[in-house]
C-alpha cells in the first residue's frame, strides 16, 4: 500500500507538466495568429527557412545560383562566383560571403550566408506573416517538454 501516495504524486507531477505544456502551445499559437499566411504565397527562400532554418536558405541560395551557371560549386568544396551581380539579396550576401577574390572554400561561405541580414530578413517577415514563431517564444514550449 506504500506504493499508492507515490504513484498519486507521480500522476499529480505529470498533470502539471502536460497543463504546462499545453499552455505554452496555446501562447505560441497566440502569437502566431489564427490566419497565419492566409492568401500569401511562399518565396522559395522563405520555403528553404521553414524546412530546415538559416543554413538551409544559404544551401538554397548557392544551389540556385549554380544551377544558373552564376557560381561553380566545385567537388573538392570550393565556391567560384561566375557573375559578380546578385539578383536578390540573399544571392548579394552570397557573393559577398565569397570575397573579392571571387573564390573561396565552401564552408565559410554558407556560414556566412546562414547568419546575414537577409536571412534575419526573412525570419522577420515569417513571423509577421504568423508562419514562424520569433526566437524568444519557442522556451516556454521547450521547458514543458522537458518536464513532461
Amino acid at each position: 500500500m506504500f506504493w499508492v501516495p507515490l504513484l498519486l504524486l507521480a500522476w499529480a507531477v505529470a498533470g502539471v507538466a502536460c497543463l504546462r505544456l499545453c499552455l505554452a502551445a496555446v501562447r505560441g499559437a497566440a502569437v502566431a495568429g489564427s490566419d497565419a499566411g492566409a492568401g500569401r504565397d511562399l518565396t522559395l527562400y522563405e520555403a528553404a527557412f521553414l524546412s530546415g532554418g538559416p543554413g538551409r536558405v544559404a544551401d538554397v541560395t548557392l544551389v540556385a545560383m549554380a544551377r544558373q551557371r552564376r557560381l561553380l560549386l566545385a567537388h573538392t568544396g570550393w565556391a567560384t562566383v561566375v557573375d559578380p551581380r546578385g539578383r536578390d539579396e540573399m544571392e548579394r550576401s552570397v557573393i559577398g560571403a565569397i570575397g573579392p577574390q571571387g573564390q573561396s572554400p565552401l564552408a565559410p561561405v554558407r556560414a556566412a550566408a546562414a547568419t546575414a541580414d537577409a536571412v534575419r530578413g526573412i525570419a522577420e517577415r515569417l513571423v509577421g506573416a504568423g508562419l514562424a514563431v520569433p526566437d524568444g517564444s519557442g522556451t516556454t514550449v521547450a521547458e514543458a517538454v522537458r518536464q513532461v
